[in-house]
């Protein structure tokens, strides 16, 4: 279940239309000649756009979350994983462990009994660390694995997450309501807000 945490329960779930999105800085210029030169930074962060469901008695928590923790504070959300990805996974009874250079592209995982297999563009998270990646190769067993972006920590023998347990560190966008909108009186419905990865 992805959506808005709060003491370690989701408080608050996303909902279609939802759009997750990679920012990553690109400034691109035309020559006369129509060629386009384009220049990207290494900066990245993900940004999450979703309706939220329509909240009736459990309203106050996230009111409360909202009101407290404003545009200003952390707020954790659990980061929804690609349908693809959830479908193409295979579990077994192991906890998978990464080991990578800082600014690597590709970090090596361990500890990854076949046949657990994890898919390209599956959202992961390590533990030493709260930038979450999204894997650019499919990993069975123990192999290397490309990752976007790249590293910004070292992981030696790191576990990390992968599967519907990853959580985000987030800001609230300053656009975002923080306080209640109501629909028919008794459901708060604040619309689409949206959720950029703190840094």
């Amino acid at each position: 279940m992805y959506g808005i945490l709060s003491g370690g329960s989701v408080i608050a779930k996303f909902t279609a239309p939802m759009t997750v999105n990679s920012n990553t800085p690109v400034f691109a210029t035309d020559a006369l000649s129509l060629k386009r030169n384009v220049t990207k930074r290494t900066a990245q962060r993900w940004e999450i756009t979703t309706a939220l469901e329509p909240l009736s008695l459990e309203s106050n928590e996230l009111f409360s979350l909202f009101v407290t923790k404003g545009h200003f504070s952390q707020i954790d959300v659990i980061m929804p994983q690609n349908y693809g990805a959830i479908k193409k996974r295979v579990l077994a009874a192991s906890t998978p462990v990464g080991t990578g250079s800082i600014g690597a592209t590709t970090f090596t995982v361990g500890s990854n009994t076949p046949p657990n297999t994890i898919p390209k563009g599956t959202f992961i998270r390590f533990s030493n660390h709260s930038k979450v990646y999204m894997l650019t190769s499919t990993v069975t067993g123990n192999a290397s694995v490309g990752v976007f972006p790249e590293l910004r920590s070292a992981v030696t023998s790191t576990t990390f997450n992968f599967i519907d347990d990853v959580t985000m560190p987030c800001y609230l966008e300053t656009d975002t309501v923080t306080g209640m909108t109501f629909t028919d009186g008794i459901l708060m419905d604040l619309g689409t807000v949206k959720l950029v990865e703190k840094l």
